[in-house]
């Protein structure tokens, strides 16, 4: 008797365990560790984690709705995606940063993994954003966009600073280094400087990149802010020498 009553007691206790227990979170949902760690096991993490910048701090955020329910994550990257070398003539190249931006949406479509493109600003000026799951991409026009041109137009007067700078030094170079003919400027320090988000209120309503990125399809609380100005590499340090990069 003393057997059956221990089995009994033994699946009545089973069967309220599993009658009042309660799931952690829904299907779909994910906590901010599990998130990072879906983050990291990602194959676009891995291929683009040696470009990140190590002084750019990164922190998660929760995606919530106009109803205050959170819907999601989005985590950024802040790295150095298709620079070039720097060398200093009229065409002195500038190198912006650019984000690795990923999201994940509790509503089963997945982890998404999307590149903000900006080394293309100055020729283009726009930035590109990539969805690296489907190849898709979208061009966000910034060339009527205050915030941007004023940007890029004290990138511009800091690059002329730069140059004049490195005139200066070719001037006092030593005749042996004058007389080889050419002469090409290493730069043997950099420092990023500049970016900043901006609000929704600083932006044109007709050109503002929210809309932009609404207009393609793209969500705007995956991105800093509505929209992120990138900082820009510059040359704090160099010295002329006598051989010079093919380019």
């Amino acid at each position: 008797m003393k057997k059956y009553i221990f089995l009994l007691l033994t699946i009545l206790l089973a069967f309220s365990g599993n009658v009042f227990a309660q799931p952690k979170s829904g299907a779909g949902d994910l906590s901010e560790k599990e998130f990072i760690k879906a983050v990291k096991k990602a194959d676009e993490y891995k291929e683009f984690k040696s470009y990140f910048l190590t002084d750019a701090p990164m922190q998660p955020k929760p995606l919530i709705d106009e109803s205050g329910t959170q819907y999601g994550w989005a985590v950024q990257y802040e790295m150095e995606y298709n620079s070039k070398e720097f060398f200093l003539n009229e065409d002195a190249i500038v190198n912006f940063s650019s984000l690795l931006s990923f999201s994940y949406d509790f509503d089963g479509s997945g982890l998404k993994a999307r590149l903000v493109d900006y080394s293309r600003l100055i020729n283009d000026q726009a930035f590109y954003v990539k969805d690296l799951r489907t190849g898709e991409e979208s061009k966000i026009d910034v060339s009527e966009n205050s915030k941007f041109q004023e940007y890029l137009a004290e990138v511009e007067v800091k690059k002329i600073q730069m140059l004049e700078e490195a005139s200066k030094t070719r001037e006092v170079s030593s005749d042996e280094i004058r007389a080889a003919g050419e002469l090409c400027y290493y730069c043997t320090k950099y420092e990023w400087r500049g970016g900043y988000s901006c609000a929704p209120a600083d932006m044109e309503s007709e050109a503002a990149v929210s809309s932009q990125l609404a207009a393609s399809g793209l969500n705007a609380d995956v991105f800093t802010a509505d929209c992120y100005v990138p900082r820009h590499k510059v040359c704090v340090q160099g010295e002329w020498r006598t051989y010079c990069p093919i380019q």
